[in-house]
């Protein structure tokens, strides 16, 4: 039904109006008559759109939406209508959990009133593995398909001419996989659909993708960068268990881009490429087609969906719907008996992440969730991996190599607790804004009767140069189990600092061994024997073995005895540190692969 809309004779007001008390008689005539038409409509949500879109022109001077329903073939059904008639998905043989249908509504109900009043462009789903993410992602992506078949012609609503290709593509760190257990599954769903085989055919001799050639709308398996949706108009999307990409250190990816060798984010790349092209080409004031789900169970603390998460709830970024459930949140409540263990969440002050005993007293301030009893056996055998896949909490390393961790932060108080602290003005250093680390001015080693030991890990234009400098406070005896005594070596560290280089700077070899050789000549430092890692410290050895100095090579990817080593020490208390946040972090992330013996970062 179309509406004409005639303007008052009246020289129009500077600001728009903003109540309807404020209209003249013909314009209420006019509202009156839309809302007596609507209630005659079948189909509710057209009716709601035309009653606002009418009300919104009238009121408010906007006619966004007034516009767009002009672009309208047939009506478009709300999201309950196409989970459940049998002309949508109650054709099909989906089914789906409450907490999964109730995310879907969320995600999509509110498509027609525009970003500023509860439209959704970005559907972020993390958490617990097996908690409806993929159902989420396709009945989306399915109905935003039938939003766009509803048009007349999709393109114009855009200004884009009718030979752009609107796209849908369908990313993740392995596409053979995505192919199988996201867009078969998702193009059965479409070929199932009465109301797709009647207005929106595909074709069928194009099995690689979905293509609806009579609306030039397609969905498509992408590759694994960004390069594969180069050029596109993309709408939607969908980016599948982002935070399995990869983080590639020294990449030729970045080389093309920034014209030298460097970090290659993938997850980070392929998302700004999709909402790029999404608001280059969509960016619209009226109604929000188009979803960029961007979908992954938890991995570790700071991954891609975390980081995103902090950053929508830190800036209160509109149009992002955040779904995070456990997953006996979701999963139904009669495939549980009803009885609960306590579980205690570790951090880093209290213990770590384990099952408590039924009359085992809590920690003061400690997390402490009631687990369904049918997870105890898994937490029991691995804590942090349950953490991860059924609760959905992310932790910094999967199998932690320190579990222990508040033996770190004891010997940082016990440090601090001796006045240790940092002698440079900044630990943390970037070469093209801070230059090398400086040392506090009027600073002097104060105890130059005790040997200091340096161990080097030498990076160019990568990763982090870093540097430690420990000093020797004598021999402690340690009785172990058994009452045998060992006498181990105290330390304290009085250095731990990191040089990162940037685009424009790489770091020079020669000037982090000029900055050590400073230590010793300069700041009084009786520095007896310097350590390197890797293969571009050749030079550098030579060098210190030219001046008599003692030095040597020590790796800690060849075997894992030097942090089992450091690992002992903090558990023994033979050590004293400040806070130095780089390093503590590194600590608590290291992970332990028992089948190769290896400590390592955990990947990316």
């Amino acid at each position: 039904m179309t509406v004409h809309v005639r303007r008052s004779r009246r020289t129009p007001p500077a600001a728009p109006l903003k109540s309807i008390s404020n209209l003249s008689h013909r314009e209420r005539a006019i509202l009156d008559r839309t809302k007596e038409a609507a209630q005659g409509f079948e189909n509710k949500l057209f009716a709601e759109m035309y009653v606002t879109a009418v009300e919104r022109k009238l009121i408010d001077g906007d006619d966004a939406l007034y516009k767009f329903m002009g672009h309208l073939d047939q009506a478009p059904v709300d999201i309950n209508t196409f989970l459940d008639d049998d002309e949508f998905l109650g054709a099909t043989d989906l089914s789906m959990w409450p907490e999964v249908r109730a995310a879907i509504v969320g995600i999509n109900e509110d498509w027609w009133k525009g970003l500023d009043n509860g439209a959704k462009t970005e559907a972020l789903l993390k958490g617990a593995t097996g908690t409806g993410k993929t159902t989420i992602a396709m009945v989306t992506t399915l109905y935003h398909l039938h939003l766009l078949g509803c048009l007349k012609q999709p393109q114009a609503v855009y200004g884009l001419p009718k030979t752009t290709a609107i796209v849908f593509p369908i990313m993740a760190a392995k596409p053979h996989v995505t192919k199988k257990v996201v867009y078969r599954p998702l193009r059965k769903l479409f070929e199932d659909i009465p109301w797709f085989q009647k207005h929106m055919r595909l074709d069928t001799q194009v099995e690689s993708e979905i293509d609806i050639k009579d609306k030039n709308i397609r969905v498509v398996v992408g590759g694994a960068d960004e390069d594969s949706i180069l050029g596109e108009a993309v709408i939607g999307g969908i980016i599948d268990e982002i935070n399995f990409m990869n983080i590639v250190l020294r990449s030729k990816k970045s080389e093309a881009t920034s014209g030298r060798s460097g970090l290659y984010d993938q997850a980070k790349n392929i998302y700004e490429a999709m909402v790029g092209r999404k608001k280059g080409r969509f960016i619209s004031k009226g109604p929000c087609i188009g979803v960029v789900v961007v979908s992954s169970s938890t991995r570790y603390a700071g991954d891609f969906t975390d980081k995103r998460e902090e950053h929508v709830k830190k800036v209160g970024e509109k149009g992002v719907y955040i779904y995070n459930k456990k997953q006996y949140e979701v999963w139904p409540q009669d495939r549980y008996s009803g009885k609960t263990f306590r579980l205690l969440v570790g951090n880093d002050t209290l213990s770590d992440t384990r099952v408590l005993g039924d009359n085992e007293e809590v920690p003061n301030g400690a997390l402490v969730l009631d687990v369904p009893v049918e997870y105890k056996d898994d937490f029991i055998k691995n804590p942090h991996r349950y953490l991860r896949d059924v609760i959905g909490m992310s932790t910094t390393s999967v199998h932690p190599f320190i579990r222990r961790r508040f033996t770190v932060l004891d010997c940082i108080q016990r440090g601090e607790e001796e006045g240790l602290e940092s002698f440079l003005e900044k630990d943390n250093v970037e070469l093209g804004r801070d230059g090398m680390p400086r040392v506090k001015r009027g600073h002097y080693c104060a105890n130059p009767s005790r040997p200091r030991y340096v161990h080097i890990d030498l990076a160019l234009n990568n990763d982090s140069c870093g540097i430690a400098m420990l000093r020797f406070d004598g021999l402690r005896k340690v009785e172990r189990e058994g009452g045998m005594i060992e006498m181990l070596p105290e330390a304290s560290v009085e250095l731990a600092c990191s040089i990162r280089p940037d685009g424009n700077n790489e770091i020079q070899i020669a000037e982090v061994r000029m900055w050590v050789k400073q230590l010793r000549d300069v700041y009084g430092y009786p520095i007896k024997v310097v350590t390197y890692d890797g293969a571009m410290s050749i030079e550098s050895r030579q060098q210190w073995k030219k001046e008599g100095a003692k030095t040597g090579y020590v790796s800690v990817d060849k075997t894992s005895v030097p942090y089992k080593q450091l690992r002992d020490a903090f558990s023994d208390g033979r050590v004293k540190m400040y806070q130095q946040q780089v390093l503590v972090d590194e600590l608590f992330g290291l992970e332990y692969d028992g089948d190769k013996d290896k400590v390592d970062h955990p990947v990316n």
